[in-house]
């Protein structure tokens, strides 16, 4: 009788699968957030090398940097082994990047967080400023409404320090927002909303050279 018990638990101890971590976000290191990346090399009027680098991610084979042209959204993409990566860049613009880890052992793509810089250019400064970081609600979250009221809150960076104004989009439908409220002049306003019902919003920010930049789009549920 033990016999069959010994043989019955080297089957079940082989049947066993075997548990495969993903792969975990990166850590990302420079060019730094919300800044200027004026550590690149020049290699001519209209380009610069810019080094990237992060921090190593346990369970990861090899890593994909993403650097998005915020103007045009227009990305390039480069896969590398190391924790560093070299590309070359327009001057005198905005980017933003961000790393995928990868593993042979998983499927799993795991996202670093997303940052920003202005990479120097040779002419005057005059920086658009940076896309909104939306701070409340948190991204999809379900949130309870006041006299049905909820407060939209947002943080915003301009490296000139010259931001004007913002103009709050919201509605239903993430490819079709109506501008809510135009010229705000502080990172927070109180909108009227309808119980159970999901809301997508984004902000705008306007500088005094009338330089615009647009965030990413926020979605979030109202209490029933």
């Amino acid at each position: 009788m033990k016999s069959y018990l010994w043989v019955f638990i080297l089957i079940l101890m082989a049947c066993k699968k075997e548990v495969i971590p993903d792969p975990e976000p990166a850590l990302l290191i420079g060019p730094q957030n919300n800044n200027k990346c004026n550590t690149a090399t020049q290699i001519s009027d209209q380009q610069s090398q810019v080094n990237f680098s992060w921090q190593e991610a346990l369970h990861t084979d090899e890593y994909e940097l993403v650097v998005r042209d915020i103007l045009t959204n227009v990305d390039q993409k480069k896969v590398t082994l190391r924790f560093t990566t070299n590309v070359i860049l327009e001057r005198g613009k905005q980017y933003s990047w961000w790393v995928h880890s990868k593993s042979e052992q998983s499927e799993k793509i795991s996202k670093s967080e997303v940052w920003t810089f202005y990479l120097e250019g040779n002419s005057e400064s005059n920086y658009f400023p940076f896309p909104a970081k939306l701070v409340s609600p948190e991204n999809h979250s379900q949130v309870s409404l006041e006299n049905g009221t909820l407060v939209l809150k947002w943080e915003a960076i301009d490296l000139d320090n010259d931001i004007e104004s913002y103009d709050v989009y919201l509605g239903a439908d993430p490819e079709d927002l109506s501008l809510a409220l135009e010229e705000l002049t502080t990172n927070s306003v109180t909108v009227t909303l309808n119980p159970d019902r999901y809301y997508y919003w984004k902000v705008a920010t306007r500088d005094k050279k009338g330089n615009i930049s647009h965030s990413t789009f926020g979605v979030f549920k109202t209490s029933p």
